[in-house]
């Protein structure tokens, strides 16, 4: 990993690395459009194709990019159920109670709608109509994505929640994929994916459904079409690579240090895996834990690559700038395995989830433990959330004012619209007021 020593020059390090873009990576599209482009202009053209022909634009594309193009985008009930069916009896346990721990979390997590009787005003919380939960597929079945999208809007209360994830040509999702959300309470299921699932979910064709939101993570395609199309629809968030931060002193297993990076590391070459450390000796003793753990990982080279790449470790004098680092990285996962773990939670500002103390693994979030490990990346944690239920509500205020209240404000409200200069807004006002005082 890259030395820095210094709090100083770790938040220095952090904010050149944020500044950075991706965008100079050039792809040829898989021969779609036998140019080389960036993922920007390739989801602009993929988007376009989509908008102007529907489902023939659709099949167009995924033949060019996978070979073949599924007979329906939709999966059927029958593969759905047959899915669950066939899958082991632990595996689903394993699903269930995932989907109970999400869903008590997320219900407590749930605004209600509220009214103030005295002021007449208050707000009324109602759920989205439709979402799609993009499911990445590449090396690995997320079937932790499907539980953490899905479940949230389950809870909040969305009628229409579909899953869309990619597979290759006419072959269905993997099984505990369909399963899951079937569990998770999924009412349908497309084998779409990249930059052309956005935009198929976003301005609908002949078989797919338009929808209110899109959800999930996805590669730097699916980002860039996340990009172009929000407006037109919402989006949770721009996510890039997955990155998380340890902040370990003395008391810190290294092992346990080592395995945290790793967890997150293993997921693409180009995660950032993040060691903050109160001694140059923690360095070394984690980077041997993770050189012997990556030995025997079967996706060990991927995290290696990750290590390589864009793994850092920052040396500083004290908890108190190891907390001011990971404020001004604002990581995906924070991770304290320091002796004052629980003293430091006030201190993060900046975090997508707050890991304290050496048994609130990460991995455990990830899976099982409540909260949706759709997180916020590349620092976006300043200013963004980690999915949750309240994504899939809006948030409507009421007035139910009567006379009394009306003329408690009304000549407030008008002496400020007519410092704005806005007199119509203050004879909305005025009219009302005289029809009531009769002045």
């Amino acid at each position: 990993m890259k030395r820095i020593i210094g709090a100083t020059a770790g938040a220095d390090y952090f904010q050149r690395e944020r500044n950075m873009t991706v965008e100079s990576t050039l792809s040829d599209g898989n021969g779609l459009f036998n140019t080389k482009l960036s993922p920007s202009e390739f989801a602009l053209k993929v988007i376009e194709i989509v908008r102007s022909e529907g489902d023939q634009g659709l099949r167009r594309i995924i033949t060019a990019l996978d070979g073949a193009s599924p007979k329906s985008f939709e999966v059927s009930q029958s593969k759905i159920d047959s899915a669950f069916q066939h899958l082991d009896p632990k595996s689903i346990s394993a699903i269930e109670l995932a989907v109970k721990q999400v869903r008590d979390f997320q219900s407590k997590a749930l605004p209600k709608s509220w009214s103030d009787s005295k002021r007449n005003v208050g707000e009324r919380i109602t759920p989205l109509n439709s979402i799609a939960a993009y499911v990445p597929a590449g090396t690995a079945p997320l079937v932790s994505t499907v539980i953490m999208t899905v479940v949230p809007a389950q809870v909040a209360g969305v009628k229409e929640i579909i899953v869309v994830t990619p597979t290759s040509g006419n072959s269905a999702p993997d099984p505990a994929v369909l399963t899951a959300a079937k569990i998770a309470g999924a009412t349908r299921v497309f084998t779409i994916g990249g930059a052309q699932a956005i935009a198929a979910m976003t301005y609908g064709t002949e078989t797919v459904p338009s929808v209110d939101l899109i959800c999930g993570p996805g590669n730097a395609w699916v980002t860039a079409a996340k990009k172009l199309v929000y407006g037109d629809v919402g989006i949770d968030g721009v996510y890039g690579p997955t990155e998380t931060m340890v902040i370990a002193d003395h008391s810190a297993k290294p092992s346990f240090t080592a395995s945290d990076l790793i967890a997150q590391a293993e997921h693409d070459s180009l995660a950032m895996p993040i060691l903050v450390a109160l001694s140059e000796e923690i360095v070394l003793n984690t980077e041997a834990e993770i050189d012997r753990q990556l030995k025997n990982l079967p996706r060990g080279e991927i995290a290696r690559a990750a290590f390589n790449n864009r793994g850092v470790a920052v040396v500083v004098n004290s908890t108190a700038e190891a907390i001011d680092v990971a404020n001004s990285v604002a990581p995906e996962h924070l991770c304290i395995l320091t002796a004052d773990a629980k003293e430091l939670i006030d201190k993060v500002k900046n975090a997508g989830g707050l890991f304290v103390g050496e048994w609130s693994a990460e991995i455990i979030a990830d899976y099982i433990a409540g909260p949706s490990h759709v997180m916020p990346t590349g620092g976006t944690a300043r200013f963004s959330s980690a999915l949750s239920v309240r994504d899939f509500i809006r948030v409507t205020p009421v007035l139910t004012f009567n006379e009394t209240t009306f003329l408690e404000l009304s000549q407030h409200a008008e002496l400020l619209a007519k410092l704005e200069g806005l007199q119509g807004h203050a004879a909305a006002s005025e009219n009302r007021r005289k029809y009531l005082v009769g002045e």
